[in-house]
């Protein structure tokens, strides 16, 4: 009987594991990443020095229309400089 209900757990812990990997898998999807190069184009056009452009791209979030950029800029003193923007893309 012990054996029984441990091979019972293990089995039910081995659906949930299946289910959150198989079934629901976490990806970003081929339209988030056209949303993020869109975003990153248009603060590429804003900025005044793009070639100091760096993107931090572990704050990149995208919900929706918006996609949140976090980069980090020189200004024209040469001081580095770093924004989060939130950019509506369509």
């Amino acid at each position: 009987m012990k054996k029984f209900i441990s091979a019972f757990i293990i089995g039910l812990s081995i659906c949930g594991i299946s289910n959150s990997i198989i079934v629901n898998p976490p990806a970003v999807v081929a339209d988030d990443i056209d949303k993020i190069l869109k975003a990153k184009e248009i603060v590429r056009n804003m900025v005044n020095y793009p070639d100091t452009l760096v993107f931090h791209d572990l704050y990149t979030n995208v919900s929706g229309n918006t996609v949140t950029l976090k980069f980090t800029c020189k200004n024209g003193f040469g001081v580095p400089e770093t924004h989060t923007m939130d950019i509506l893309v369509k």
